[in-house]
C-alpha cells in the first residue's frame, strides 16, 4: 500500500501544472519573450547569457547583470518582434 502511494505522489509531482513545457530557444522570438512571465524571462536571460559564454569560451557568469540584461532585451525586442531570442541576445554589450 505505500508502494501505491509512493507511485502515485510520484506521478502527481511530474504531472502538476506548475512545471514549464520546455522551450526550443532556436525558434523563440522577441515576440514569445515578451509574451512570457516575469520569471521565465529571467531564466532565458540566464540561458541566454550561458549560451552566449559558451560560444565564446567564456566561463564567466556575472548574476548580477541577469536584470539589466533583461531591460536591454526587452528595449530591443520591443521593436523587433520577429526576431529570434539568440539573435537578439547578440544585441547586448560584451
Amino acid at each position: 500500500m505505500k508502494q501505491i502511494a509512493l507511485i502515485l505522489l510520484t506521478l502527481a509531482a511530474f504531472a502538476s501544472p506548475g512545471r514549464a513545457a520546455p522551450a526550443d530557444m532556436n525558434t523563440q522570438t522577441c515576440q514569445d519573450w515578451l509574451d512570457a512571465g516575469e520569471d521565465e524571462q529571467e531564466q532565458m536571460v540566464a540561458w541566454l547569457r550561458g549560451f552566449i559564454a559558451g560560444r565564446s569560451a567564456g566561463a564567466m557568469f556575472d548574476l548580477s547583470r541577469v536584470r539589466a540584461d533583461a531591460l536591454t532585451l526587452k528595449r530591443f525586442c520591443q521593436s523587433h518582434l520577429t526576431v529570434g531570442l539568440v539573435s537578439a541576445a547578440g544585441s547586448w554589450d560584451r
